[in-house]
């Protein structure tokens, strides 16, 4: 990946360790620009607090949407879990019915997620702010120096939230991308959290938001052997089907594929959750129609 000028890098994702990115540097030998967007959020906080505080109410309003989103999943996956069980079968069609009530609760959510962030775009017009737009102006002229962009991982809502204020959709469709973890999440229609591992058992899987879409018809699953019983095809086949037709698509560290078809790593690092409960490896010809998503 050499020649051509820096490489930009978004880790806001990784927060208060934002501009810690010596390692990935050293890793990459290459003149490397943060464009350090956790950081600029905290200057448009100093520089406008009202706007932070509407910004915050707006959060504030979308966790209390996620409160009844939770509530309203437990009661719909139980559905689906007695209909179905570890012996159902697909075509039953209480079993579909049961798939498509669980998938319009996670429709629900997306769009009351749609309406708060539309109100307060339309309210309080953050990218026509003096302060934002100055702060926003600084960063894509460093973006617009940089030959690719890197998108790192960590807390995958800060992450999204912070590329949403600063409005970069459209800067992030004029520049090769290569995105890792959280990073080829937001990468993504949606954004679903998940884990099977936690502290207090299984945990509930959920959408966060929706993501900025340049890799349409998925959903990314990073570490999905970490934190999914790929073993049980049952789970397996739920996911598949609740994110249908979007394809569920598991990426393990050591591995990527590019559009192009170009493989990278292990050959079984991007797998495709399907709804019988198998996995298979994403062929190396696939192509997502955007820029590259690697684990």
């Amino acid at each position: 990946m050499s020649g051509g000028g820096p490489l930009a890098l978004i880790s806001a994702g990784w927060r208060y360790d934002e501009q810690r990115d010596e390692s990935l540097r050293e890793a990459l030998g290459e003149p490397v620009r943060n464009l350090r967007l956790y950081g600029a959020f905290r200057d448009i906080e100093r520089a406008a607090p009202d706007l932070v505080a509407a910004h915050a109410r707006k959060q504030a309003a979308l966790k209390a949407v996620k409160v009844l989103y939770r509530e309203a999943i437990v009661a719909a996956l139980a559905g689906v879990q007695k209909v179905g069980g570890s012996r159902r079968d697909r075509a039953c069609p209480w079993y579909q019915q049961a798939i498509r009530h669980l998938q319009e609760v996670d429709t629900l959510f997306l769009a009351e997620a749609d309406r708060l962030h539309e109100q307060f775009a339309e309210t309080e017009r953050p990218l026509a702010h003096p302060a934002v737009q100055e702060v926003r102006a600084a960063i894509l002229e460093t973006l617009a120096g940089c030959r690719a962009l890197l998108i790192a991982g960590g807390h995958v809502g800060v992450l999204r939230n912070r590329m949403s204020f600063f409005g970069l959709d459209q800067a992030l469709r004029e520049k090769p991308i290569i995105a890792w973890s959280g990073g080829a999440m937001v990468l993504a229609e949606r954004i679903l959290l998940y884990h099977d591992h936690t502290a207090h058992g299984v945990g509930l899987a959920e959408y966060l938001d929706r993501g900025f879409g340049l890799v349409p018809g998925v959903v990314f699953l990073p570490h999905a052997e970490q934190r999914l019983d790929l073993a049980r095809a049952d789970s397996v086949g739920i996911l598949a089907a609740r994110l249908s037709p979007f394809r569920a698509i598991a990426i393990e560290n050591g591995g990527g594929v590019s559009p192009e078809g170009e493989r990278f790593g292990r050959a079984d690092a991007v797998r495709q959750l399907h709804e019988d409960g198998s996995l298979t490896e994403v062929p190396a010809t696939n192509a997502w129609g955007a820029d590259a998503a690697r684990s």
